[in-house]
């Protein structure tokens, strides 16, 4: 099991999403009544659950692994929050998103100015406005890509999204493919830049640069080997779950603990 004692005590949210996957295990295996409710869930999302579940973690990009059946498990990622605020989703090289959308030169260094003009000035506006045609234009041209990886990174047993609201106590519970559809959706109709330049793929999703200019790190922030010079996703998984409830776009389950 990953050592979690020496993450920094600053990262709550971090804390409360850890915090969370166990919990979860732990009600799915020994708390009978939430494990009924989750079980009447996965059937209601169409799963072919047949017996007892079983949830275990696993040292990999799932979350948690639930066993459906004997011959099946899916995974799920969790989202925890106490805030309906943006958490990070996705960070990595841009070196690494341009290999892998086959991103044209004039766009990487046009993101690459930006992430380095905010590394200079963090108030700075990160895509211009005289770039942002061309932003706009690949991103919708790539979004299924994008939004396919930052959400599943190509784990094809990643079955399940799990929003936890830990405010108010409660398990939003959606298929991922149902997600990653309505999120590809939402953003097509809607990508657009923040008055600071900051990407929006439709409401719930953003881009911008990672930042964290960590004192202990030697490097120069403007120095593009930085590791605060990434690109970053983030995700409001509470406005997502509370609009999903409220519209009825997607299938969903609500269990409160």
């Amino acid at each position: 099991m990953p050592d979690y004692e020496h993450l920094e005590k600053g990262k709550k949210e971090a804390r409360i999403g850890l915090d969370s996957e166990q919990d979860i295990i732990n009600k799915i295996n020994l708390d009978e009544e939430f494990h009924n409710k989750l079980k009447e869930c996965l059937i209601k999302l169409g799963f072919n659950v047949r017996g007892r579940l079983r949830a275990r973690k696993d040292e990999i990009k799932i979350d948690i692994f639930i066993q459906i059946n004997e011959q099946e498990e899916i995974g799920a990622s969790i989202k925890s929050s106490t805030m309906s605020s943006f958490h990070q989703l996705d960070r990595r090289r841009l070196e690494e998103w341009k290999s892998l959308l086959d991103m044209p030169e004039d766009v990487f260094e046009t993101i690459k100015e930006a992430i380095l003009r905010v590394a200079k000035n963090s108030r700075a506006k990160f895509i211009l406005e005289k770039d942002r045609d061309k932003i706009k234009k690949f991103f919708t041209n790539h979004l299924s890509e994008v939004i396919n990886e930052i959400f599943r990174k190509r784990e094809k047993m990643l079955k399940l999204l799990i929003v936890n609201d830990k405010r108010k106590g409660k398990l939003y519970i959606f298929r991922m493919d149902d997600v990653i559809k309505f999120l590809i959706k939402n953003a097509l109709n809607n990508l657009h830049f923040t008055e600071k330049g900051i990407i929006k793929l439709g409401e719930f999703v953003s881009i911008q640069r990672k930042g964290g200019n960590g004192k202990h790190i030697t490097i120069p922030k403007t120095d593009w080997s930085h590791p605060g010079n990434q690109l970053q996703f983030k995700f409001s998984p509470l406005k997502f779950a509370e609009y999903v409830e409220s519209a009825g776009v997607i299938d969903f389950c609500v269990i409160n603990y």
